[in-house]
């Protein structure tokens, strides 16, 4: 059984699929990283008929793992982190970003005060 559209809350791919390997057992399972989480059939019918399926699978990671924490990829770069984004950027690219914001800045103010178009 594949989870279509749901992000795998240890390594954040849409990886994640569920496994029946008896009749009252699921398990989620991740394509990508190591992730495994054992349900019984009762807990898998609450979180299969609900709208906010990513979020109860993530909260059930979150109990199981407490101390364990999302990771994101940057969006230009693609580099993993734990921590440290900032509206989907790593530091690096984020000041990168900001240093050609502020170039672009310049110019404009420039070429509006000496009306050079």
């Amino acid at each position: 059984m594949v989870l279509s559209g749901l992000h795998c809350p240890q390594c954040g791919e849409m990886t994640v699929f569920a496994e029946r390997p008896s009749d009252n057992e699921i398990w989620i399972k991740c394509g990508t990283c190591d992730l495994f989480i054992g349900l019984s059939e009762e807990e898998w019918n609450r979180i299969r008929t609900s709208e906010n399926r990513e979020e109860k699978i993530h909260s059930l990671y979150q109990k199981i793992h407490p101390r364990m924490e999302r990771v994101q990829s940057c969006r230009l770069c693609s580099a993993k982190q734990r921590d440290g984004m900032t509206g989907g950027l790593c530091t690096p690219c984020l000041s990168k970003a900001l240093i050609i914001i502020l170039l672009i800045m310049i110019v404009t103010a420039f070429t509006i005060w000496y009306g050079i178009f």
